[in-house]
């Protein structure tokens, strides 16, 4: 579960969205934030070395997800004519 912090009083929507074990190398666990100014995205991470979070506006957090597809994109190596890793 994400710490208690302030915002969690606020009203959230939808199922807290877990990857990773809590017991193993860390979790991060992601909500969507509902009040009366516009919807947030809640990004929790957490390992052995601590834990932090992040509240990003929604085109923030299209801007994660994007780069995080160009890491995946990335770490899957070089497609057919690709030039290789950088």
């Amino acid at each position: 579960m994400p710490p208690v912090l302030a915002h969690m009083a606020r009203r959230h929507r939808g199922v807290l969205l877990r990857v990773g074990e809590v017991r193993s190398s860390g979790l991060i666990v992601s909500y969507l934030i509902g009040s009366d100014e516009p919807p947030s995205v809640a990004v929790h991470a957490s390992c052995r070395a601590g834990a932090g979070w992040a509240e990003l506006t929604l085109p923030q957090a299209v801007q994660l997800v994007d780069q995080l597809g160009s890491l995946l994109t990335q770490a899957a190596g070089p497609e057919e004519g690709g030039h290789g890793r950088q």
